[in-house]
């Protein structure tokens, strides 16, 4: 399964898709915003090497399984990442 595929069958009807890119600088900005959640999904030993502070890490293979144990509150605004900061 595809993690588009993935993210849609974890998203409740109740919550309005947001796929939207959003810049660094915004990024930065919010990173201490409670209603505001960074998710790099990096396998972990990539995301133990470097990351941006403060995301926390879900790897693209459990997302399935750990998202909503994760992430319970679905009105946080969820920014995924695949990188490490450049």
């Amino acid at each position: 399964m595809d993690l588009q595929a993935q993210v849609a069958k974890i998203q409740s009807k109740e919550t309005p898709a947001r796929d939207h890119l959003i810049s660094r600088e915004e990024v930065l900005s919010r990173l201490e915003d409670p209603s505001f959640v960074l998710v790099n999904v990096m396998p972990k030993e990539t995301f133990d090497a470097r990351h941006i502070p403060h995301s926390i890490n879900l790897p693209v293979a459990e997302i399935e399984s750990r998202a909503c144990e994760l992430f319970p509150d679905r009105a946080r605004e969820i920014v995924v990442y695949c990188a490490g900061p450049t």
